[in-house]
């Protein structure tokens, strides 16, 4: 397990990595709606898109193993499927609010019940484990994209009817893959950020 202090730069680095992996799976989604019209005139630059988007897929996959034992540690044993320490942050948020309330002379926030925020933590960390499944499914879904876009040479096949009838077979294929590897760094995200916000490390 990391050290708070270097897991919480990693995390950093891992939301930076994240960030630039979500932009560049989806602008290379962008860029193969193109394909189901024919157009391949940017395939160089599409593979190189595809390239940057496995890469920083890969890297942001490897950074949150790195911080993985550390968050499994200090926020989801240690609060997120802990009721106890729900709780005591509970107990602490109703007095601080209402020593707010009192200094100002207003009506107490009402908090949502004790047992439904425990139960929105502890469905919380199960998304959190549905998204580390995802984004390793994701990341074989880049690789074989990245293979597919490289082997593939959309302009050179011969005869032209062949060639065509051949590429638009294939780019149903490419841009649905595309699709589903952006959309699982999507979610990835969105998982990532809420479960951030619960507790953090």
């Amino acid at each position: 397990m990391l050290a708070e202090t270097a897991a919480r730069s990693l995390l950093v680095l891992h939301t930076v990595v994240g960030v630039a992996a979500v932009g560049a799976a989806t602008h290379l989604v962008l860029w193969l709606r193109a394909y189901r019209r024919g157009a391949f005139g940017r395939h160089r630059a599409v593979r190189r898109f595809a390239v940057l988007a496995f890469a920083l897929h890969a890297a942001g996959f490897l950074l949150g193993n790195l911080v993985y034992p550390t968050y499994r540690v200090e926020v989801r044993a240690a609060f997120l499927d802990s009721p106890t320490a729900i709780g005591l942050q509970h107990d602490a948020h109703e007095a601080e609010l209402q020593r707010i309330a009192k200094m100002e002379g207003a009506d107490v926030p009402q908090l949502a019940p004790l047992g439904e925020t425990v139960t929105r933590a502890a469905r919380a960390a199960r998304w959190f484990d549905v998204k580390e499944h995802w984004i390793a499914l994701g990341l074989f879904g880049s690789a074989a994209l990245v293979m597919i876009l490289l082997l593939w040479h959309p302009t050179r096949a011969e005869p032209a009817p062949t060639a065509d009838a051949a590429n638009l077979a294939i780019v149903p294929i490419v841009f649905w893959l595309a699709v589903v590897v952006a959309g699982t760094l999507w979610m990835a995200a969105i998982i990532g950020v809420m479960t951030s916000a619960w507790r953090a490390i």
